[in-house]
């Protein structure tokens, strides 16, 4: 308490000490008064951050020595920065000066990340498909990216959108009149309360929740039968084993950047991404570029290497040694990825590897509905109007693969397209040993399918699109053949449809088939597909198939289940009623036949399970894929 020679304060703050303003909203009681004086006095906070008024008075009948009673009790409230103050209480005196009666510590803490909603409602249950609006800000810094997330859903949001009220609300934040946000997309089947999930300008995560609750019943990507308020049934938990030291650590680190055509979503991404990760293990500095959506790193988990966009990259690249990147991996050769190469490798010096892993001619002319003949006869400029980006153009793809370094293939059938005396490596792919092993069938959680005691499942996962349509629909026609003969089959289907292969078979079909749509985290396909007994991939022998290594199959072998494939590819090398049940044609008559001899004969059904294990085992492996990669990037020519 202090005083001056006419005056005497009284007074006296009210709390713990110290005092501490969470959220940023500073709220001080106490009490204050001039001896004598009937009046209770102004009051207020100053600080080196700015002054707080008084807030309100309040009757304080219990403070002793008053002439009257008073409202000498005070709420002092309002915001400051973030920071510690020495906080100064003052009263002003009747001859207008004021003076301190208290002085303490205050701690103010960060204003934490909010949100609202305010499309389609701020509070109560959403069934509708909509788009959500709203805004969401962490006053210390920008929000970078921004997700709805609700039972198993997680939908971007587009940023940087205006919010002329929100820089009142949040005056310290000079981002708050960008604050406004919509869903990137209208919302998908799931149900749930509605919380929003921040990656903010540091790196750092940020949650909020809201008062929606989300109970979309269905969607095109969702079958309907599928009750997403059922009772949960856990699945197995992942063993989390630690991964191995690398083999090699090398005493050469590289610069090796990856280019993807996509995004992180892709097959090809997971590829890129485990190659990536065993090269950062061994001491080099990857980083991947992708064409959109770099959001979906996040679908990787505990990535080693950088993400960046394409447009980011060819601005220029620097690795943590200040230099930029000597080896550019091109993923394919479709063209947004070969005019990016071509640019590092001007821009850089770097040696362009480029990496094959399809027939690109064919899944052109199946994408476009022309024939690989008729596309070859058409002019330059022609094909530049006709080729999207994303896809191979047939002359400026064979003139990259000319001009690379080195070329990498997925299966050794893809060497016929490389130019002659160019270096050439196979790398086969591989499956997540941390996710993907052998793994008992969870019958608690299968019961909930109701396949029935004898019946069979069957799981495939992966997108639906022109190169693999044909070949799809005969699964789901072997399905229905196998239920139609007496043999009950489910089929599990995750992934997307992007071309209507069904057709007349749909609904017939239907009852046979649980679609769960697509699963943005890879790794957490494996406890679903240990629901399977059998595991199949259609398809025969053709331009298409000839020339791919389909990525599921090293994640159908580790399972340990077995697996019925066509003799392409991969099928080419297994043993048939050893390694895999290899047919000439996984087409609806093999793949009924197949499943209804693995039903029959367990003794089969068992060998071919440890034969699938047993296969992975000596021949999937990213550490040791990654390995020989290294030792085939250090010994091409300088």
């Amino acid at each position: 308490m202090n005083g001056t020679s006419a005056y005497r304060l009284r007074g006296e703050i009210e709390g713990p000490r110290p005092l501490r303003a969470r959220d940023g909203l500073v709220v001080v009681t106490g009490w204050c008064l001039v001896e004598g004086d009937a009046v209770s006095p102004p009051v207020r906070l100053a600080t080196t951050a700015g002054n707080l008024a008084l807030y309100r008075r309040i009757k304080r009948p219990d403070v002793p020595g008053q002439p009257a009673l008073t409202e000498c009790g005070f709420v002092i409230e309002g915001r400051l920065p973030p920071g510690v103050y020495v906080a100064c209480f003052q009263a002003q005196l009747p001859d207008g000066r004021w003076e301190p009666f208290n002085t303490l510590s205050l701690v103010v803490d960060a204003r934490p990340f909010a949100a609202g909603i305010e499309s389609p409602s701020t509070t109560g249950k959403v069934s509708r498909r909509v788009h959500v609006e709203g805004w969401a800000i962490a006053p210390a810094q920008p929000t970078r990216e921004l997700t709805l997330r609700y039972g198993h859903q997680e939908i971007p949001c587009d940023l940087d959108r205006p919010r002329a009220d929100m820089p009142a609300a949040y005056p310290e934040a000079p981002h708050a009149g960008r604050s406004g946000f919509k869903s990137r997309v209208i919302l998908s089947a799931g149900r749930g309360p509605l919380r929003l999930k921040a990656k903010l300008a540091d790196g750092s995560v940020a949650l909020a929740r809201t008062s929606l609750e989300i109970d979309v019943p269905t969607d095109e990507h969702h079958d309907a039968r599928i009750d997403f308020g059922a009772t949960r049934i856990p699945l197995a938990a992942t063993r989390n084993a630690a991964l191995p030291a690398p083999t090699v650590k090398t005493d050469r680190p590289l610069n090796v950047l990856f280019i993807l055509p996509g995004s992180f979503a892709s097959n090809s991404a997971l590829h890129v991404a485990a190659l990536a990760n065993e090269l950062s293990r061994a001491g080099h500095d990857c980083a991947v570029a992708v064409a959109h959506d770099p959001e979906t790193l996040g679908h990787h988990v505990a990535p080693l290497f950088r993400g960046l966009l394409h447009r980011e990259a060819a601005s220029g690249v620097t690795f943590a040694n200040g230099r930029g990147p000597q080896v550019v991996h091109a993923w394919t050769t479709r063209e947004n990825v070969r005019v990016l190469a071509e640019k590092l490798r001007a821009d850089h010096g770097a040696q362009v590897v480029v990496h094959l892993e399809d027939n690109e001619q064919e899944i052109l002319a199946l994408s476009l509905g022309r024939p690989a003949g008729e596309l070859e006869k058409m002019s330059a400029a022609e094909l530049d109007r006709l080729v999207p980006p994303d896809l191979s153009h047939p002359r400026h793809g064979r003139d990259f693969l000319a001009r690379a370094d080195a070329v990498t293939v997925i299966t050794d059938k893809l060497r016929e397209l490389v130019p002659a005396g160019r270096p050439c490596h196979t790398v086969w792919p591989a499956a997540d040993a941390r996710y993907f092993f052998a793994r008992t069938r969870p019958d608690d959680f299968r019961q909930t399918l109701d396949p029935g005691p004898d019946a069979s499942v069957l799981f495939y996962h992966g997108n639906v699109h022109a190169a693999n349509a044909a070949e799809v629909r005969e699964l789901y026609a072997a399905v229905l053949q196998l239920n139609r003969n007496g043999l009950p089959v489910t089929l599990i289907r995750t992934g997307l449809d992007q071309v209507d292969f069904l057709g007349a078979l749909a609904e017939e079909v239907a009852p046979h088939v649980l679609s769960l749509g697509q699963i943005l985290h890879h790794h957490h396909l494996p406890p679903l597909m240990a629901l399977a007994d059998i595991f199949v991939q259609p398809g025969a022998s053709d331009a298409f198939n000839d020339y791919r290594f389909p990525s599921k199959l090293p994640e159908f072998f580790t399972l340990g289940r077995p697996v019925v494939l066509p003799r392409t590819n991969l099928g080419s090398q297994l043993r048939h009623g050893i390694d895999a049940y290899v047919l000439e044609r996984a087409d609806n008559a093999g793949i009924a036949a197949a499943v209804t001899e693995l039903r029959r004969d367990r003794a089969l059904h068992a060998r071919l399970s440890q034969g699938a294990l047993a296969f992975a085992e000596k021949h999937f492996s990213w550490p040791r894929s990654a390995e020989a990669l290294a030792k085939f990037y250090a010994a091409l020519p300088a």
